[in-house]
């Protein structure tokens, strides 16, 4: 066979498979809206059903008959879309009925499945569906180490108040990345007490190689109860932790909070200082209007484009300070002054989160 031959059998076998694909593709697709056609008037049904029980003019008989007809993914997904629009006593009333279903079961048993899309399906379920009794599966959910079992399960604590629970998700915590911590702060709002008595707790642990991320979610939670701990936690010898301080303390303003900052902003390290002079700037108090000035010739941009946005939040002083910078001596404070001046309202309350 010579080069000619070949390459024509090559492109009849990429042509041959270029026609399958497109068959398995069109074959995929009419599978689909098939299976759609299908199910459709089950979803209807039980959002009819749905509808008529949350308003109290039907039983919830009809809801668990239709559920029962679905597929059991739908069955979670239709759950799921409800659970936001029914009262809270209603619906313990839904998930206390599961309970007992011969799906809700299955889908119960799947929570120890090795197969990680099974797990999110239980995690999902009992996110919205969970009673008492499912407190230990729900535990070795939060434990998961799939991202988005344990992200799904740990939104059962929206809805119930277990301390054992609780403790999990937070013990959780310092493995997340910041976004995560974010969406863990918002499920745990429930539990706020235990949360806030928790992190009394651990940030006395100075050794603790969890304290950075326990620092930065304490400052996330603003809670006042934590104020006195993230301030001795500027003395701190990480300067990860300080970071964190100096970011939390900026929602607190004490006079305690306003002297840890002002030591805070001139920390050897430029990542305290900037979010130190930020503080000051949210806290605005006007005995510290020369420590923010000072940091716009601070060596690192970052730290002078903070204290630039931080002198907006003093008003008519902090925009004074910046125009005498914009005519003054030093070159990067001219140039981060003219900057922050220039900008309009929307871009200078977007950069100052």
């Amino acid at each position: 066979m010579n080069a000619r031959s070949f390459l024509i059998v090559v492109a009849i076998v990429q042509g041959g498979l270029l026609a399958a694909l497109l068959v398995l593709i069109v074959l995929n697709r009419w599978f689909r809206l098939r299976r759609s056609t299908r199910l459709n008037p089950l979803r209807e049904a039980v959002d009819a059903s749905m509808r008529r029980w949350a308003a109290g003019t039907a039983p919830l008989a009809g809801v668990m008959v239709g559920l029962g007809r679905m597929p059991t993914s739908l069955a979670i997904d239709a759950i799921v879309k409800w659970s936001a629009r029914v009262p809270g006593e209603r619906w313990r009333q839904l998930a206390l009925a599961l309970e007992h279903t011969w799906w809700a079961r299955l889908v119960r048993a799947n929570s120890t499945s090795a197969r990680w899309w099974k797990r999110l399906e239980t995690a999902r379920f009992l996110s919205v569906a969970a009673t008492p009794q499912d407190a230990a599966r729900l535990t070795k959910l939060i434990n998961d180490p799939h991202p988005a079992v344990h992200v799904a399960a740990v939104a059962c604590l929206e809805r119930m108040e277990n301390t054992s629970l609780t403790l999990t998700a937070l013990d959780r915590l310092p493995q997340l990345a910041p976004t995560v911590q974010a969406y863990y702060a918002a499920m745990l709002l429930r539990s706020r007490p235990v949360v806030i008595d928790h992190l009394q707790k651990r940030l006395r642990g100075v050794d603790d190689p969890a304290l950075p991320r326990l620092a930065e979610f304490a400052a996330r939670l603003a809670e006042p109860a934590l104020r006195e701990r993230l301030t001795a936690l500027a003395a701190h010898t990480d300067p990860e932790v300080r970071i964190q301080s100096a970011r939390g303390l900026g929602s607190f303003p004490h006079r305690e909070s306003v002297a840890a900052l002002k030591n805070l902003v001139t920390d050897d390290a430029w990542a305290v200082r900037a979010q130190a002079v930020r503080s000051l700037g949210m806290i605005a108090d006007v005995s510290t209007l020369p420590l923010v000035q000072a940091a716009l010739q601070d060596n690192v941009w970052w730290v002078r484009l903070r204290a630039a946005l931080a002198l907006m939040r003093f008003a008519a002083p902090g925009r004074k300070a910046l125009l005498e910078a914009e005519v003054g001596s030093d070159a990067f404070a001219r140039a981060t002054a003219q900057m922050v001046l220039g900008l309009p309202a929307q871009a200078l309350a977007e950069f100052a989160t």
